[in-house]
């Protein structure tokens, strides 16, 4: 699994510079020396390096004042595009700014791109400058959204938790909500002292009702994803408990495990989508949770 760190040692900041300047300004014929700019010392520097120590993908945030934060400088090796890098590396950087009382985001994005920020809650707001004579550049925001972790589709994730509140009243009586929704992972938490036992530790069937919610939601992003609507039942699942709960409760789908072909809700009116979700306390894996989605027309 990719993990997002900050250069430490003067090997990792030559590397981190080395792909910037080779994706970034290279290609135009730009020397050394030319991807960095006065506010290197100021800013928050993420990359990603595989088990070999390559670097992957690099990114920049910096504040240009109290509430407005600017990603620059994002840039993925061309052999390790379509990995969800650029994703994790904005991820982080969207984090670190909304927990320093950001308001909003702001990049200025080359046309290729414009796609990749969309999906991520940046809207177009201007078309900017023209660099190298070709190419164009569009300014892009992103306001903060109600969760730090709302990355993917903010508005998507808002309506799904208001549909909880408002139709499965047992969610907000566990305190469940979104917790984050990535290209690679949706999570969700619930509040503890609202689900406990006699034995200080979390119901089996809170632990339960947490991964049926989080695997419904999960079914419910897909169709959006797909552009489908559809009624979601769950048909059937299994659950193993592993260990007792008692701190922080957490449920979390590897989207990339999902499997089913929700495009026959259009031929047939009926799809189904196999689920699968692990519920942690913090990061220590308590249950393993599989659930058969139905969805209907």
């Amino acid at each position: 699994m990719f993990k997002v760190t900050t250069p430490q040692s003067s090997e990792d900041w030559q590397a981190y510079y080395s792909l910037r300047w080779q994706v970034l300004r290279a290609p135009w014929g730009e020397p050394r020396g030319s991807e960095q700019d006065d506010l290197e010392q100021d800013a928050e520097h993420r990359f990603i390096k595989n088990n070999n120590g390559e670097v992957l993908g690099v990114a920049r945030l910096h504040f240009n004042n109290h509430k407005q934060a600017q990603v620059r400088y994002m840039a993925v090796a061309e052999g390790n595009r379509n990995q969800h890098i650029g994703s994790r590396l904005l991820h982080e950087l969207e984090k670190i700014a909304w927990t320093q009382d950001a308001d909003e985001l702001v990049l200025f994005a080359r046309e290729r791109a414009l796609d990749f920020y969309k999906r991520h809650g940046y809207e177009v707001k201007e078309k900017a400058h023209l660099a190298y004579d070709d190419v164009q550049h569009w300014k892009m925001v992103k306001q903060k959204p109600s969760e730090p972790g709302w990355f993917r589709h903010p508005n998507w994730t808002q309506v799904l938790q208001n549909t909880w509140r408002e139709s499965i009243p047992i969610s907000d009586a566990m305190g469940i909500k979104v917790e984050s929704y990535t290209d690679w992972q949706f999570t969700t938490r619930a509040d503890l002292d609202a689900n406990l036992n006699l034995h200080n530790t979390m119901f089996a069937g809170s632990i339960y009702s947490l991964a049926t919610l989080t695997g419904w939601g999960a079914t419910y992003l897909a169709l959006k994803e797909a552009g489908l609507e559809g009624n979601i039942v769950l048909a059937d699942a299994n659950i193993k408990y592993l260990k007792p709960l008692n701190n922080d409760p957490r449920g979390s789908v590897e989207l990339a495990g999902c499997k089913g072909k929700l495009a026959e809700l259009e031929d047939s009116g009926k799809a189904s989508y196999h689920v699968p979700v692990n519920v942690y306390d913090g990061d220590v894996l308590v249950a393993e949770f599989e659930g058969h989605f139905i969805v209907k027309k």
